[in-house]
């Protein structure tokens, strides 16, 4: 059964943009993989720098020039677009999936989503067309994201067949 609307379709084109514009304006974390994945939010920095040497910081994933108030209104998108997919897996997975997770994140003192630019916070919004949506309690994702348009990892399987 679908629920097929024009606000789906109004949700969707905005979704396809959010991904768009990250994979136009953020580094791609794989550039040896055919597509972008593009990363937002948490990082631990470069991957050739130690574990050791790493420090958790808000990434600097923007690699264009872009002014601070489209940076702003992208990662609050980015942020509206993880809120709503974390609320529905919240909603459909069983407490027993979901549970451990969120408290470890709570006991550890991880942030929920947030940006270089958009502080850890509860709640978000979203503009579709001319209509503003917003979410003020609801909880925001875990504070990682990875955005992908035509990305391909390659996968080795090995099957092993044992001889009767």
């Amino acid at each position: 059964m679908t629920f097929e609307t024009e606000d789906s379709h109004i949700f969707y084109h905005w979704l396809a943009m959010v991904i768009e514009f990250a994979c136009y304006g953020y580094r791609n974390q794989r550039v040896s993989h055919p597509g972008h994945m593009a990363q937002v939010a948490l990082t631990l920095g470069a991957r050739h720098i130690p574990a050791s040497d790493c420090e958790v910081g808000w990434g600097v994933s923007y690699y264009k020039k872009l002014s601070n108030e489209v940076k702003i209104s992208h990662d609050e998108d980015v942020i509206a677009a993880s809120g709503i997919f974390w609320s529905m897996i919240m909603s459909t997975m069983p407490a027993e999936v979901t549970q451990p997770m969120v408290e470890i994140l709570s006991d550890q003192k991880v942030p929920h989503m947030a940006t270089r630019w958009i502080a850890p916070g509860k709640g978000f919004h979203l503009q579709l067309e001319n209509r503003h949506y917003v979410f003020p309690n609801v909880n925001c994702s875990p504070p990682e994201l990875f955005l992908t348009k035509g990305y391909l990892a390659y996968v080795i399987i090995f099957i092993l067949s044992a001889l009767v």
